[in-house]
């Protein structure tokens, strides 16, 4: 079950718009334990911090690995979507970017807005080894789609080398974004300093000619989902 917008929840009925309310503090605390902890954290431990009761976690979610699934289909699909409208934003305004451009670059704004507007890390693999949901692998896909038309965008631009692919963009975002223990104005400086950093040589290598061998492929990328 996706979460609202603010504009869909505010018009649901009142037992409704609680239900997705807890169902959202639910996964925002299992996402910030798990990020924190790792994968001990329990049911209970994920309840506390949401507010709620342990009854209440387990009838939305039976295991924690069901609570993990929702938790990354989430994460996909929100990624996916942000990236999606970044590229349709390109198309609007023609697709075209200067030869020596001075503004961020597709893949830069994708990076940026999700370490800026994102309510937590993306969840990393926890080792037990699972098929991919059928969901996921949908939302995944899209996410690729999406993420193929911001390197497009920047690879004609030069503002990435060739040889940069579409997991390399998702493994940004995901290195760029460790959990740290600050406030969030002081964390999100702070990604956003060395995504600057990453830019820089990514521009550089691009202008120089320069191939980057042995990138991840999507599909090690999406292997990842299985763990």
């Amino acid at each position: 079950m996706p979460a609202p917008d603010d504009a869909t929840a505010a018009r649901l009925p009142g037992r409704l718009r609680e239900a997705r309310a807890n169902d959202t503090a639910v996964l925002d605390a299992a996402r910030e334990l798990f990020s924190e902890q790792g994968n001990a954290v329990s049911m209970a431990d994920i309840a506390r911090r949401a507010g709620v009761g342990v009854g209440s976690v387990y009838r939305r979610y039976p295991t924690k690995d069901a609570l993990v699934d929702a938790l990354r289909l989430e994460g996909v699909r929100d990624v996916a979507r942000l990236a999606a409208s970044i590229a349709d934003a390109l198309d609007a305004a023609g697709g075209s970017t200067p030869r020596e451009p001075r503004g961020p670059g597709a893949v830069e704004t994708f990076v940026a807005r999700h370490i800026t507007g994102a309510r937590g890390p993306m969840l990393r693999p926890t080792g037990a080894r699972r098929p991919l949901s059928p969901e996921l692998a949908a939302a995944s896909e899209e996410l690729r789609a999406a993420l193929e038309r911001l390197v497009a965008h920047d690879r004609s631009a030069r503002l990435v080398p060739e040889g940069f692919t579409t997991a390399d963009a998702m493994q940004l975002l995901v290195h760029l974004r460790p959990p740290l223990p600050y406030p969030r104005a002081q964390v999100d400086a702070l990604h956003l300093r060395y995504l600057a950093l990453v830019v820089r040589g990514l521009r550089e290598a691009a202008h120089e000619g320069t191939t980057l061998e042995g990138g991840p492929r999507w599909d090690e990328w999406v292997g990842t989902w299985q763990d």
